[in-house]
């Protein structure tokens, strides 16, 4: 019972010796102006990160209307053989585009 007793006035006396410290008021004011500055970015940024991925999507809307526009003519020359390096051809442009695709919307949002 006695060491319950102890602890309990150890920490009562810990609890009142302790006296919080708050950071300076020039540190609070230089945390909330970083704060302010970074959502002011991230506001004026927004319209072209939302036109970057509209763009990107129109891209990809008229890539398609225009692959199924050409298909007849794409699958004749790929089944032909009159041009053998084609599908690996079409391969680099496709992986190259992604990999574009994947920067640009990268860089977007950092």
């Amino acid at each position: 019972m006695s060491n319950d007793f102890e602890l309990d006035s150890l920490i009562k006396t810990m609890a009142s010796e302790h006296r919080p410290e708050l950071p300076s008021p020039g540190l609070i004011w230089w945390r909330a102006e970083i704060l302010r500055k970074q959502q002011e970015k991230e506001r004026i940024e927004r319209p072209l990160v939302i036109m970057r991925r509209a763009i990107l999507g129109f891209c990809v809307v008229v890539l398609a209307g225009l692959w199924m526009s050409q298909s007849d003519e794409i699958r004749a020359i790929l089944a032909g053989g009159a041009l053998p390096v084609a599908p690996l051809l079409l391969a680099a442009v496709l992986i190259g585009a992604l990999f574009i695709g994947v920067m640009w919307w990268t860089a977007s949002e950092a």
